[in-house]
């Protein structure tokens, strides 16, 4: 795992300061997830055109399923034997690491496009699915990894780990606004038919021709993720509580990035993506923390107390029985 850790440490300083967040014992299969993906965006992003970025990703799906099928396709040099031991130690579906690598493989583009690679989305409904593919997957695994509360089924928070996965990428959608646009290929999240709703295409949202359109569609996509961000609160009673710290955590930093894009929606075409100071984030992990230990702290307590009132039940009928036997 110290190759995934080292990924994670040096590519994501935050994240790595959250998976801190959960137990020992969980915090190599969160290294090892954030490798992997790491390494799929890598792929994407980085290669020099399409045809390239394909040929990668398919190599990097063949090494995926190969990990399912406990073969991983390197040495402890490399993150698949990491991921291997991940994959299947905490179920993992193989149709979740499908579903990213295929939302990669749109992103990219046909190997030989006509026209251009140029990427954008047409609409809300393709938008979600985007979201899903890129971000909800990685939710999927999160919780696998996290576990959940006694009695709470993966089918009661399936849906909410889907709405918290487009509630963040939907965040950074408006936070990388402007360094997707200028790439190139340009990449262009915002969904094309809510730029025409708002009067807009994305150029003009990029040089923020009328600030009230920009404001509007701005307002309108954030919206959007404040409804999911609402709809997957329940998540947090549903979590093992020991990782309960980890998601809120992440949850308050990302809820605080578009509590800002709410107020100020030009930040969108900031010179650089909206973040938040080191000391309000060092705040939110301490919180989330503190919260965290009362949560474990409280749910030990109520296992306690539940053996102790079912040793109690069954030392009164074993009392009752020796009473009725005399």
């Amino acid at each position: 795992m110290d190759i995934c850790r080292e990924i994670t440490s040096k590519r994501a300083a935050s994240f790595y300061r959250a998976i801190r967040l959960t137990p020992v014992h969980r915090r190599g299969e969160m290294y090892a997830l954030y490798a992997w993906s790491r390494l799929a965006d890598d792929i994407a992003d980085e290669s020099p055109d399409a045809a390239t970025a394909r040929k990668g990703l398919d190599r990097f799906a063949k090494s995926t399923t190969e990990a399912f099928a406990n073969c991983p396709a390197g040495d402890d040099t490399t993150i698949w034997p990491a991921v291997a031991w991940t994959v299947r130690t905490c179920g993992f579906r193989p149709q979740w690491c499908e579903d990213l690598v295929e939302g990669m493989r749109r992103e990219v583009g046909p190997a030989e496009p006509k026209g251009g690679n140029e990427f954008a989305i047409g609409s809300f409904p393709q938008f979600d699915d985007y979201c899903y593919r890129v971000a909800g997957t990685v939710g999927l695994m999160c919780i696998s990894i996290w576990g959940l509360k006694k009695g709470v089924r993966f089918e009661d928070v399936e849906p909410l780990s889907k709405a918290r996965g487009r509630a963040l990428q939907t965040i950074n959608v408006l936070r990388d606004f402007a360094p997707d646009f200028d790439r190139s290929p340009k990449r262009v999240y915002f969904p094309a038919d809510l730029l025409g709703k708002c009067g807009l295409i994305a150029d003009g949202l990029r040089q923020w021709r009328d600030p009230v359109r920009c404001e509007a569609a701005v307002r309108e996509l954030a919206a959007h993720a404040r409804r999911n961000l609402d709809e997957s609160a329940p998540l947090a009673d549903k979590v093992d509580p020991s990782c309960f710290a980890v998601l809120d955590g992440l949850t308050r930093v990302y809820s605080a990035l578009l509590d800002r894009l709410e107020k100020k929606p030009k930040l969108i075409i900031a010179d650089h993506p909206v973040h938040l100071s080191v000391p309000r984030k060092a705040w939110i992990a301490a919180t989330a923390y503190t919260k965290g230990l009362t949560r474990r702290f409280g749910a030990a307590a109520g296992v306690k107390k539940q053996e102790v009132v079912t040793a109690a039940s069954k030392a009164k009928s074993s009392l009752k029985s020796k009473a009725e036997e005399k």
